[in-house]
């Protein structure tokens, strides 16, 4: 009869603490803030981020809310006003919510690279999304932000923004201001020769010179590349060679 008793006990409290948790994900797709606290800002375009972001599995993704209504300018809301989260594919994140509110999306630990997650939400009623490629650094380690080495570049030469995101794209930018980029396009990328394509798309400068196939030389604190170019910019009497510190 006790152990009976001991184990109706331990039932109750499993299914108790599965209850709570439960909760706990519903109320986190929930917004925390209403009324005054959420500014009514009318027919715009709402988003978390315009272009798609690159991320891990298990790695957290803060979701601030923004609006706009000319290209380049964020305008950011409350994040406790967030409603309604959800994610595309079913089960590709799990949501959180900070202290003031913030949602935290986490990625699955199960989704595979080379997926794209869509994360929605809603802001008194209009609907915000942004978009997250799925990668792994130990297969491309190039994904991110580099900012080139210009020390013994020709002046104004050295990159200041090379992209490279978890869904094939790469961008390059010698003057960054707002969202502006020189030029970008797609790329491939073996890990196991280190060998890399650029396939230029499109961009606002795109130098002449440009070299698009060579070889990746990773080490402890730099990115470098050999034989590649990726050219020299209009206000640059020359290509800089210089290397991408960490």
């Amino acid at each position: 009869m006790k152990i009976q008793t001991l184990c109706a006990g331990l039932a109750l409290a499993l299914a108790a603490c599965q209850s709570a948790d439960g909760d706990a994900d519903a109320d986190a797709l929930k917004a925390t803030l209403s009324g005054e606290a959420c500014p009514d800002i009318g027919d715009r375009a709402y988003f978390f981020w315009m272009q798609p972001r690159s991320a891990e599995p298990g790695d957290k993704v803060a979701l601030f809310p923004y609006w706009t209504d000319m290209p380049g300018a964020y305008n950011d809301l409350p994040p406790g006003c967030l409603d309604e989260l959800s994610v595309y594919p079913e089960g590709a994140a799990t949501f959180s919510r900070e202290e003031d509110g913030l949602a935290i999306a986490t990625i699955s630990e199960d989704v595979e690279a080379g997926t794209r997650v869509r994360l929605d939400g809603t802001y008194r009623g209009h609907g915000l999304s942004g978009q997250v490629e799925v990668f792994r650094a130990a297969d491309n380690p190039l994904v991110g932000t580099w900012r080139q080495d210009g020390e013994n570049c020709p002046a104004n030469s050295a990159i200041q923004e090379l992209v490279f995101t978890g869904g094939g794209d790469f961008s390059v930018t010698w003057t960054p201001f707002e969202v502006y980029k020189d030029y970008w396009g797609t790329y491939t990328y073996d890990a196991e020769t280190g060998a890399i394509h650029l396939d230029v798309e499109s961009g606002n400068q795109i130098p002449e010179d440009i070299v698009p196939d060579g070889t990746v030389v990773l080490s402890d604190d730099a990115l470098s590349f050999e034989t590649l170019s990726f050219g020299t910019p209009g206000q640059a009497e020359g290509v800089c060679t210089g290397s991408f510190p960490k």
